[in-house]
């Protein structure tokens, strides 16, 4: 009698930088849905930080890249040849890529070391319209190199996937949408928290940076507090313009209703004390701070750019344009006067994104990539 062994596939996930920002926790509830028996994992990144501790505390072996740099320079060679020599030692059945940098590296070294399965996952595109044209042009040939030298790589929303379709960075049959999410009971919500008063609290778990909107989102915030008293404001993050934005409120001595708590890595009990949730970001790809901010049953203000609103649809939210100070400004005082609208939008909300940003759907659809044969 013959015990059969069943091979476990090994599967190393390639990030960047050790943060705990969207891709790397991409990669953490990826790789917390797939089946323990049949999957060994690995995780390369740049050492240290909280993304290796949680690699480590969930008992996957941690690779560390040292090389790593976030701006392109001439380490990225030394990056490249470590990266080879960890695909060459550990003779991977998968290699997954998240973002720009380890899209190019890791899939080309992939290529190099006979890899037979290689997945990348595009977490927005490095390529905007507000880069200068040889700068935008260069990121675009560096993609359409990386899908070249991949199996598949997979958009977390149907915007990106379309439009690098159409510019011909990648054939229509290499590139599929699966949305990311969150499985259901990782984030157990407490109860919301009653408030005593008829304040209503709009809050954010933002980065405080370029791309968050942050600066035109603090000043529409002071401004519409000065309008409307119910307001209360809580943007959690820390990030470059933190020190800015905490000036522009204490300028207009607003400190007690617009509070910026700094980071905390337990975004939980905050979102019970949210009635609402907001992100004017200038771009995003698939952002998992909507998606739990959805689950907990928050309705959703968001900047009316593509990505944004594949998930906050009129019956869950608020979309406002960009660069539009006014309008978002009178929104923040309209959905203040308006509680009832509130509680319904948040209750849509939570029911649609089980639909939409399913975890069970985007585990299977993630393995179905992984273990296609031979394609």
């Amino acid at each position: 009698h013959h015990q059969i062994w069943k091979m476990k596939k090994k599967i190393l996930h390639l990030q960047l930088l050790p943060l705990l920002s969207g891709a790397q926790r991409f990669s953490l509830h990826l790789l917390d849905g797939l089946p323990k028996d049949e999957y060994e994992i690995y995780v390369a990144a740049k050492p240290g930080r909280e993304f290796e501790d949680a690699v480590l505390e969930r008992g996957w072996k941690f690779l560390p890249v040292s090389s790593f740099r976030h701006r392109i320079s001439v380490w990225d060679i030394a990056a490249f040849f470590d990266i080879l020599s960890i695909m060459r030692r550990y003779h991977f059945d998968i290699v997954h890529t998240n973002s720009s940098k380890p899209g190019i590296l890791g899939r080309l070294a992939a290529r190099v070391a006979g890899v037979k399965r290689i997945v990348h996952t595009a977490h927005g595109t490095a390529f905007q319209d507000s880069q200068p044209v040889l700068v935008k042009s260069f990121y675009m040939m560096m993609e359409k190199l990386g899908n070249a030298l991949g199996d598949y790589t997979v958009f977390v929303n149907n915007v990106d996937r379309i439009r690098c379709v159409a510019l011909g960075l990648i054939p229509e049959s290499k590139a599929k949408s699966i949305y990311n999410a969150i499985a259901e009971g990782a984030n157990p919500v407490p109860d919301r928290v009653k408030h005593t008063d008829d304040s209503i609290t709009i809050g954010s778990t933002i980065r405080f940076s370029d791309q968050k909107n942050v600066l035109a989102l603090v000043i529409a915030a002071c401004k519409a507090c000065i309008r409307e008293q119910r307001l209360r404001f809580i943007l959690l993050g820390d990030g470059e313009h933190y020190s800015l934005c905490r000036s522009i409120v204490a300028s207009h001595r607003l400190s007690d209703r617009i509070l910026l708590p700094g980071w905390d890595s337990q975004v939980q009990p905050w979102l019970a004390v949210f009635d609402a949730f907001i992100l004017y970001s200038r771009w995003e790809a698939m952002p998992y701070s909507i998606i739990e901010a959805m689950q907990a049953g928050l309705p959703v203000i968001g900047s009316d750019i593509p990505s944004i609103s594949e998930l906050v649809v009129t019956e869950s939210g608020w979309l406002v344009p960009l660069d539009d100070e006014e309008s978002l400004v009178s929104k923040l005082v309209e959905i203040a006067a308006n509680p009832e609208e509130i509680v319904q939008k948040g209750r849509y909300a939570q029911q649609y994104i089980r639909r939409v940003c399913n975890y069970d759907a985007m585990i299977r659809d993630y393995r179905a990539i992984y273990e296609r044969r031979g394609a």
